[in-house]
């Protein structure tokens, strides 16, 4: 008895193995499934996608490109686009910058700033110059968590010609670039920075933030 107990113990627990570790490798694919299908529900589709955000590649890319502009499954989408590790990822949020619009618009552009995605500087100093109300702030503090040297540039643009109501929000960004900037060695780019962020904004918390880490740094 106790050797036929033994045997069914041994057999459930491989049971389990492949029933974790099958389904992993097919995740992918059933996801896709899913989103192919026109009569799977909006909420099957919606988990498809979050699905996606963790076993998602370049295979995926496509599908959830095509669904950023809908408007109940684009910030799922967005997710799982912005989720991948692979490249194609950033890039098919970036070519979506020029058809996107409203919350979708904003919504690519803080993915590609919580990707950090450097080839994205260029449109993001475009879009936070341009003003555009569904863009500019959403650009502005997408560029802050880049945090490049190419993005600490963008923000100085921001700050000497760009409109007086984005330079707040473009002082806030500053502060998370410079990190970046100091973390990076970049020394000579957090002080440029931090200074034309204290000349166009010289009073209140992100001021203060500034002195203290042009201090420190």
């Amino acid at each position: 008895m106790k050797t036929r107990l033994s045997l069914i113990s041994l057999l459930a627990v491989l049971l389990a193995a492949n029933a974790v570790g099958a389904p992993a490798a097919n995740r992918e694919a059933d996801a896709l499934a899913v989103l192919n299908n026109p009569a799977a529900e909006l909420k099957e589709k919606a988990r498809a996608c979050q699905t996606l955000a963790d076993f998602g590649g370049a295979k995926s890319i496509a599908a959830l490109s095509a669904l950023l502009a809908d408007e109940k499954l684009g910030d799922y989408a967005r997710s799982g686009l912005e989720s991948m590790a692979d490249p194609g990822a950033g890039a098919a949020l970036r070519r979506a910058l020029g058809t996107l619009g409203g919350r979708q618009l904003a919504g690519a552009i803080n993915s590609l700033g919580v990707r950090r995605d450097t080839a994205a500087v260029t449109e993001l100093r475009k879009l936070a110059l341009a003003n555009k109300a569904d863009a500019a702030p959403a650009a502005v503090a997408a560029l802050g968590l880049i945090g490049n040297a190419d993005a600490a540039q963008a923000l100085q643009a921001v700050f000497s010609g760009g409109p007086a109501e984005l330079r707040l929000p473009a002082a806030h960004a500053a502060i998370i670039a410079a990190e970046h900037l100091a973390r990076a060695g970049n020394r000579a780019a957090v002080r440029a920075l931090l200074e034309a962020s204290v000349k166009a904004v010289p009073a209140g918390p992100s001021a203060d933030a500034a002195r203290r880490l042009l201090a420190a740094k």
